[in-house]
């Protein structure tokens, strides 16, 4: 597999075009802006073949590489003609030009100077190519890390990128709700949005507008709003602010409210679409709003709320987008809402069924399927199922008409998952909404392997693949463990945990390491750096499954106990810098908390003491 994404025709041809030092690269009837394409294939050229070459307009085309604007062709379509006279990419549009560019820049990665002859011709599957990154949740990224991101998704022709935002925006007159935050700023997010503009990328607001509204509902300022009576009276803790904190539709001035919010929001960005979110509304109905349920239904409470903010969207010009999980199960009601609303409908499962999506496309519903990257809730992700779950949602797409894919990588509990962790999920989505037709696990790694990462060996991806399948106490259950206060429920949650996989899978991790230690001498010294990344990570995997296997045991062993608790705060310093080199402080005092009640909790049988839940 010599491109990801695939492109949907290629032919091999005969001979071969060399790059040579005097090889311009010219830009026959292009934008601009093509300008930014020229340099990101002269930058590919310089770092694989250490030749630096012109770039011109207009110029004769013999023993060039060329980009040429096609009006002729379809906008969504670019073509890539490689003979030994010249390497020619011409698109239909600025941004199928792009695209061409990111196919010739793997072409010369394998290559080098001397590209093998071919043509190609190609176009998307999907029209709305999307990637949905949580930063509300724990991580925020700098925003050099963002714009790395960006680049990231324009390799890989991801065309859409939404920021899942509940509070972590400098909203004006927020400030009890960003007081102990490091949120994102106007300027911050205009420079993004143009930084993506660039590169044909639509950066979609995205803001919680009815359920997971924890830290804003949450504040003295504003709870008046939250469905829960006397919500900032109630401590935090990541389960609690998981599954409540949902917007109390009977407050008549909820709905202005977050009008104001989105009103603020919105003018940062260019695109003509917002996401309203309205998810996992878990309390409605049940508390402040339960008179009004009573007398109508929380399916009406949910319906009414969903169309007033979709109606105030469509009336400013802006495509409504949400969140399907609950609509699908009012699906009749589904006509209410304006023509133009976009349902997001997301399934996490490697086998993930197909019926919520089959029920909206029965009712009409425009549609986005939505993946995910599986890192939620762990230290690394779970690898295959992101792959799988890719490829059986865009089957489902294909076959009930979505018009889009947006792969999903959310912060549950902290957002602990490394950033860089989540690329083999990304390019899986990628490769799939381009190309949806049946792509090979191995054989999409071994492309990830070398394109992404340098792998001369193309093994990379197999033993990051295997250091994936190992966390036995994992994240989701220390957190859960440490925050319930219930001694039932705690010896519940634990026997969930089967300790006895614990050394096989310390084990497992050790062969990985050993595996991704041998593929990373066959990357450029500049790409290594994901071993640092990934030795942090699986050291502070094996010591959370030591502690699961310790409390297993009833603390019983004394010594033990207090020599983990060193090392795991010893781990978590070096865990903090690798968080620090791409993110800001975010909430990550908060997961500072759980390991500081682990090691309290592994030494108290040393002080005698019980330590705070």
């Amino acid at each position: 597999m010599n491109f990801l994404p695939m492109p949907r025709e290629v032919h091999y041809g005969d001979g071969t075009f060399h790059i040579g030092y005097q090889t311009p690269i010219v830009l026959i009837g292009t934008a601009p802006s093509a300008l930014l394409y020229a340099n990101m294939l002269k930058d590919t050229v310089n770092k694989q073949t250490g030749l630096g070459l012109s770039i011109l307009r207009g110029v004769n085309a013999a023993g060039a590489i060329v980009l040429e604007a096609a009006p002729t062709l379809a906008a969504d379509v670019y073509e890539i003609s490689i003979t030994p006279e010249n390497a020619i990419i011409r698109g239909g549009s600025d941004e199928a030009i792009c695209h061409g560019v990111q196919t010739l820049r793997q072409w010369i990665l394998r290559h080098g100077a001397n590209l093998p002859a071919l043509q190609i011709s190609d176009k998307p599957d999907f029209a709305n190519r999307g990637y949905y990154l949580d930063v509300s949740r724990g991580r925020v990224p700098t925003l050099d890390t963002l714009k790395e991101y960006a680049d990231l998704l324009c390799r890989y022709k991801i065309n859409q990128w939404q920021l899942y935002v509940e509070h972590t925006y400098l909203f004006q007159g927020f400030s009890e709700v960003w007081r102990d935050e490091t949120p994102l700023t106007a300027e911050e997010i205009m420079e993004l949005d143009a930084y993506c503009n660039a590169r044909h990328i639509e950066l979609v607001p995205s803001l919680s507008t009815f359920g997971h509204m924890y830290k804003i509902l949450s504040s003295k300022t504003f709870s008046e709003f939250c469905e829960i009576e006397d919500s900032e009276k109630l401590p935090f803790t990541y389960t609690y602010a998981g599954d409540h904190h949902t917007l109390n539709v009977s407050n008549d001035r909820a709905l202005d409210f977050i009008k104001g919010m989105m009103t603020e929001y919105m003018q940062l960005f260019t695109s003509r679409k917002f996401n309203i979110c309205a998810d996992e509304t878990y309390d409605l109905g049940k508390y402040r709003s339960k008179p009004l349920a009573d007398e109508t239904s929380v399916q009406a409470l949910y319906m009414r709320h969903v169309n007033e903010l979709c109606c105030f969207l469509v009336e400013r010009g802006y495509t409504p987008m949400f969140w399907g999980d609950i609509v699908w199960r009012y699906h009749d009601a589904y006509s209410m809402l304006p023509k133009e609303t976009i349902c997001l409908n997301w399934g996490y499962l490697p086998d993930q069924r197909e019926h919520e999506i089959q029920v909206l496309a029965e009712v009409g519903a425009t549609q986005y399927a939505c993946p995910g990257v599986c890192t939620w809730n762990r230290w690394i992700p779970l690898i295959r199922n992101s792959f799988d779950n890719n490829r059986v949602m865009c089957k489902h797409a294909k076959k009930h008409g979505a018009i889009g894919l947006l792969n999903t990588d959310w912060g549950d509990y902290g957002h602990v998952c490394h950033p860089w962790f989540s690329i083999p999920g990304i390019l899986y989505g990628a490769a799939f909404a381009w190309n949806a037709d049946s792509l090979e696990f191995d054989e999409v790694n071994r492309a990830i392997s070398y394109l992404e990462y340098g792998d001369a060996s193309e093994s990379f991806m197999q033993g990051f693949t295997a250091l994936s399948n190992n966390e036995v106490f994992d994240w989701f259950h220390a957190i859960r463990y440490i925050e319930q206060t219930d001694a039932a429920m705690k010896a519940k949650l634990f026997s969930e945990v089967d300790v006895s996989l614990i050394p096989t899978a310390n084990a497992h991790i050790a062969d990985a390491l050993s595996k991704i230690e041998a593929s990373i001498t066959h990357m450029p010294t500049a790409q290594r750096d994901i071993m640092q990344a990934l030795s942090i990570v699986a050291d502070g995997v094996r010591i959370w499954n030591e502690i699961g296997a310790y409390i297993a045991m009833d603390f019983a062993d004394v010594k033990a106990g207090s020599a983990l608790a060193e090392k795991l705060e010893t781990w978590y310093f070096s865990y903090l810098g690798l968080w620090r080199s791409v993110s800001r402080e975010g909430c990550q005092y908060k997961t500072q908390a759980i390991v500081s009640k682990y090691a309290d909790l592994l030494r108290s049988r040393v002080y005698l003491t019980t330590p705070v839940m």
